[in-house]
């Protein structure tokens, strides 16, 4: 099943006004399960399929924060490493609409990692080279769910 993204409630009312290389990416939803009491699942077991998407989501990133020649491939240090997973983290929290402690169980990090990589994340989000670019990510992710062709 392809799940259809949903236009999110921040993007411009006339898209036509805005490149479409600046369009926000919408975020996908995910078929939220309940557990026995009816909650919806905050630590749901991650299924592989899941962790896959998001290390191709974190491969992404990498490459295009190399291709913008932010990151030099001889030398991509703590910092820059860490700014990867942060924004891969951030998309596939955002994007995928995934539970941070899903995205944390992905990445093997605690899920206050994950909330810290999303508030850095929406802090940096005010300048506009980098919101095109975490942008950019975002459209990637969701053509790679949606080239999964079912839900996962």
């Amino acid at each position: 099943m392809i799940v259809e993204p949903q236009p999110s409630s921040d993007q411009p009312a006339h898209p036509s006004t805005q490149p479409s290389s600046l369009q926000a990416a919408s975020p996908l939803q995910w078929a939220v399960e309940s557990d026995a009491d009816g909650a919806p699942p905050h630590d749901r077991a991650l299924t592989a399929e899941r962790r896959l998407l998001c290390m191709i989501v974190r491969q992404l990133t990498e490459e295009l924060l190399r291709a913008t020649g932010l990151e030099s491939s001889e030398d991509p240090g703590r910092r820059a490493t860490s700014h990867v997973r942060q924004v891969a983290m951030y998309v596939c929290h955002v994007a995928y609409s995934m539970p941070m402690g899903e995205v944390a169980q992905a990445f093997g990090r605690d899920r206050s990692t994950v909330g810290h990589a999303c508030r850095m994340v929406e802090d940096r989000r005010d300048g506009r080279a980098y919101d095109t670019f975490v942008g950019i990510v975002e459209r990637m992710a969701s053509a790679v769910h949606l080239l999964a062709g079912r839900r996962i």
